[in-house]
C-alpha cells in the first residue's frame, strides 16, 4: 500500500515542481539596472521613444510578475514575465546607445551655434562702439548698446548650461539670442540710414 501511495503522489510532485517556477529576480534586477544606466545617460531626453518603450515594457513585466506572485504556488508561471524583463533590459540598452549618439550630435551642433552667436554679438558690439552718434541717433544707439550687454549676459547663461551638459537648453537660449541679434541688425540698418552710412 505504501508503494502504491508513493506512486500516486509522484505525478502530483512532478506537477507541483513544474507549476511552481522560480521568480525572475535576476532578470528583474538586470532590467532595473539597465534602466538606471539609461536614465543616467539622459535617455528620456535624447531618446524619448526608446526610453518610453523600455519603461512601459519594464512596468508590464513587473505587473505580470506581481500577477503570478498572487497565484497559488502550483499555478505560478514566470516564463512570460522573465521574457519581458529581458526585453526591457535590451530596450533600455538600446535607449542608452541612441541617447549617447544624439547627445553628442546636439553637443556639437550647440557648440557651433554658441560660437557663431558670440562672433555675431562681438561684431555688433564693435560696430556700435565705432558708429558715430548723431543728434537723431544717439539715444537709439545707447539703447542698442544696453541691449547688446543684455544679450551677452543671456549668451553667458547659455554657455553655462552647455558647461553643465544641458545642451538642449543651451541651444534654445543661444537661438533666442541669435534671433535678437538678427533683429537688432535690422534696426541698426534703419539707424545707419539716418546717418547716410551702410553696414558692411
Amino acid at each position: 500500500m505504501r508503494t502504491v501511495g508513493k506512486l500516486m503522489l509522484l505525478p502530483l510532485l512532478v506537477l507541483l515542481a513544474g507549476g511552481c517556477s522560480k521568480a525572475p529576480v535576476v532578470e528583474e534586477n538586470a532590467a532595473t539596472q539597465a534602466m538606471t544606466t539609461a536614465e543616467q545617460s539622459e535617455a528620456s531626453k535624447y531618446a524619448p521613444s526608446e526610453w518610453q518603450m523600455a519603461k512601459d515594457t519594464l512596468e508590464a513585466a513587473k505587473a505580470e510578475k506581481l500577477n503570478q506572485d498572487g497565484k497559488f504556488a502550483l499555478f505560478r508561471s514566470y516564463g512570460k514575465s522573465k521574457g519581458m524583463f529581458e526585453r526591457a533590459a535590451s530596450l533600455a540598452s538600446q535607449a542608452e546607445s541612441v541617447a549617447k549618439v544624439e547627445m553628442e550630435r546636439v553637443r556639437k551642433e550647440t557648440e557651433a551655434i554658441l560660437l557663431q552667436v558670440q562672433t555675431e554679438l562681438d561684431s555688433l558690439a564693435a560696430m556700435l562702439v565705432t558708429l558715430p552718434a548723431g543728434k537723431d541717433t544717439k539715444a537709439e544707439l545707447e539703447l542698442m548698446k544696453q541691449d547688446v550687454a543684455a544679450f551677452q549676459q543671456q549668451l553667458q547663461g547659455a554657455q553655462a548650461d552647455f558647461a553643465r551638459r544641458d545642451y538642449q537648453t543651451a541651444k534654445s537660449k543661444a537661438m533666442a539670442v541669435a534671433d535678437k541679434v538678427s533683429a537688432m541688425r535690422t534696426s541698426l540698418d534703419a539707424v545707419m540710414a539716418k546717418t547716410g552710412k551702410r553696414r558692411s
